[in-house]
């Protein structure tokens, strides 16, 4: 939390697990709640799309690949699943890396976060594959503005336009494992699943690898309001959910506040759901397998919380450490110089709090997409 105090081990854990035990996002401007907005959206995304492959919405919309690309396209209907290791990951976010070599859809690299991976008890080198999908929004926006290139981006910067997504924007990042990769590492965590009780607590489609892969984390944000609503979501068997900075959800969970353990890596039980976002599942036609996923966190400003990160997307796959992981805090620095380089010295500084504008001098801010890194 870089309090101004020196403190270690089981007390710097209890003292942490204290200060975020009760970190719920203030109300919107207008009076909302953001878990409120986060659950929203949350049906909004996973609602069966209605396509032959029976994938859920954000399956449908572009990816990564599919935008920052020479010949952008929107996916095909029925498109495979394509995924990557983490492009988090591969930026060396905690390492001051510069430069970034995009990895191709069809890789399926063992986790960044080696330590992480090994205290979590993920299979040696086992992978996670990623996937980032943004919505017909948000891809009308960046590929009509040719901001999915690194031509594009030099063009817009010479502009002195500011760019500024439409209220209607979502943008989606997912986590997957292999279902026999998933079924290991439950068992080393004491848990032991056939393979058709993981399809029954697990969201699972297959990828372009003829592969079976179960979900274990996603998170989205939202652009409604201008600094974005973050929302982060871990299956409920996740090992280490809510370390450090707990678990809270004001709207969706019958317990709205879970404390982080003392002793990391640890199971926390199950996320039992509130009666209305039991009644907005049943309204939407959401499948009873997305009662496992829990809302971890909302985020709409830089303090409170401080702190918001996923035991899977950034401590296990992308060596981000939850004490250093926040989504709208990172976010921030998005933003690309006018050679259309994105703003990597701040990448590499682990961002979190309030924004130092220091850091983005001399950068046109990409309204708090990151996925410049992989223009080509």
């Amino acid at each position: 939390m870089h309090r101004k105090m020196v403190i270690s081990g089981a007390a710097a854990a209890a003292f942490l697990a204290g200060t975020c035990a009760w970190a719920l996002s203030p109300p919107l401007p207008w009076g909302q709640s953001p878990d409120m907005v986060g659950w929203e959206t949350f049906v909004q995304v996973v609602a069966p799309s209605g396509n032959a492959n029976n994938d859920v919405e954000f399956e449908t919309w572009a990816s990564d690949e599919d935008i920052y690309t020479t010949n952008p396209q929107w996916p095909t209907v029925n498109a495979p699943k394509k995924l990557q290791h983490s492009l988090l990951g591969a930026a060396g976010l905690r390492h001051g890396q510069t430069t970034l070599t995009v990895p191709s859809p069809s890789d399926c690299n063992p986790p960044h976060g080696k330590a992480a991976a090994a205290a979590a008890k993920f299979p040696a080198g086992a992978c996670i594959g990623e996937e980032v999908r943004r919505n017909w929004a948000t891809y009308q926006y960046v590929v009509g503005r040719g901001l999915n290139t690194i031509a594009g981006l030099k063009a817009y910067y010479a502009t002195g336009k500011k760019v500024d997504l439409p209220a209607d924007a979502v943008e989606v990042k997912a986590d997957w494992v292999a279902i026999d990769v998933l079924r290991k590492w439950l068992a080393a965590n004491n848990i032991n699943l056939s393979q058709q009780q993981v399809r029954q607590r697990y969201y699972v489609n297959q990828a372009s690898d003829g592969t079976s892969y179960a979900l274990v984390a996603f998170h989205f944000f939202t652009k409604q309001q201008k600094n974005w609503v973050w929302a982060d979501f871990e299956h409920e068997l996740n090992p280490g959910r809510c370390d450090l900075i707990g678990c809270h959800d004001n709207y969706g969970a019958v317990v709205p506040n879970v404390n982080s353990k003392a002793q990391p890596w640890q199971q926390y039980g199950t996320c039992a759901k509130s009666p209305k976002v039991k009644l907005m599942f049943a309204n939407a036609g959401i499948s009873p397998v997305w009662s496992h996923y829990c809302m971890k966190g909302t985020q709409i400003n830089y303090t409170n919380p401080r702190l918001l990160g996923n035991s899977v997307i950034e401590a296990i796959n992308a060596d981000v450490p939850i004490a250093n992981s926040s989504c709208i805090g990172c976010h921030y620095y998005a933003s690309f110089d006018q050679n259309g380089q994105p703003n990597f010295p701040a990448l590499g500084t682990s961002p979190v709090g309030p924004p130092d504008p220091n850091k983005i001098k001399g950068y046109r801010p990409n309204d708090f997409i990151w996925g410049i890194v992989a223009a080509k």
